[in-house]
């Protein structure tokens, strides 16, 4: 069970991913809990609609994302946690920037699929 868990968390991660970077907000919008809770690694937050509407509007758009040192465990049948480190290129209100942070992603399965309810990142310092 755990096996299938972690392939359709990380397949989960990939449509996300690709979703942000192809700026697509309906896309995305499928892949994020209702309840969705994004920390971001200035410490701001948002809701899932808070998010939505800035990619929708362009105030961030990402260029690339990639995961290294990725860990899922499965909690439960309909819960997960992926931890790693995710080095993410994108422009924030115009500003490019390139992060390094290590990152926590709580998944939750409802309705058969999985969504996204948290995410944090925090900066890797140097």
């Amino acid at each position: 069970m755990h096996e299938k868990i972690e392939t359709e968390i990380a397949a989960a991660e990939q449509r996300r991913c690709a979703a942000m970077i192809a700026n697509d907000p309906a896309a995305l919008a499928a892949l994020l809990d209702d309840r969705l809770q994004f920390h971001h690694a200035t410490g701001a937050v948002d809701d899932k609609q808070a998010f939505l509407a800035k990619i929708a509007a362009g105030r961030i758009r990402y260029a690339g994302i990639a995961w290294s040192e990725e860990k899922i465990t499965a909690l439960a049948s309909d819960a997960a946690l992926l931890t790693g480190r995710m080095t993410t290129d994108v422009q924030v209100e115009g500003v490019e920037k390139r992060l390094n942070n290590r990152v926590m992603t709580v998944w939750r399965r409802s309705g058969g699929e999985w969504r996204l309810l948290a995410f944090q990142s925090t900066p890797i310092a140097g």
